[in-house]
């Protein structure tokens, strides 16, 4: 499938519970697993993030509901602009989103920021998107350009 064929539209805010947003407590994050290295790792390649508050049962389905708004806005404060321009994109969000991968990290597995850059020495950005990429062409959801 061609990547423009699985992109839908950019939501315009953050759902009340977005992975990319500070505001969404730890305890909510918790009752999804840990999927802090997937987010990591996808906000770097060209996967389509939709919202998974859009779907009945909260679970994100690519080329249903519209694009998640953390996502694109992480991007931008992340300065991640290669991307396919299928893509939403938003404009930096540095109140609402987090700005690092290192905060995106700490908040997530509730550890501190040192201990977050501590682990992304060993566990690379490059390591966690090459994983997505991987994992996306065994279940055959990787989409082209």
């Amino acid at each position: 499938m061609k990547i423009d064929e699985a992109a839908t539209n950019q939501r315009a805010e953050c759902c009340g519970q977005c992975p990319f947003a500070r505001s969404t407590s730890k305890e909510y994050l918790d009752t999804r697993g840990d999927n802090s290295e997937r987010f990591l790792g996808q906000s770097f390649i060209n996967a389509v993030l939709p919202c998974h508050m859009e779907d009945a049962e909260n679970n994100a389905v690519v080329g249903q509901g519209q694009q998640c708004a953390g996502a694109a806005k992480f991007r931008a404060n992340l300065g991640v602009n290669w991307l396919h321009p299928s893509l939403g994109e938003l404009p930096v969000d540095e109140v609402a989103v987090f700005t690092t991968a290192e905060e995106l990290l700490a908040h997530h597995r509730g550890i501190s920021l040192a201990e977050a850059e501590d682990y992304l020495k060993t566990h690379t950005l490059g390591s966690m998107a090459v994983r997505e990429l991987e994992e996306a062409m065994m279940k055959g959801r990787f989409c082209d350009a």
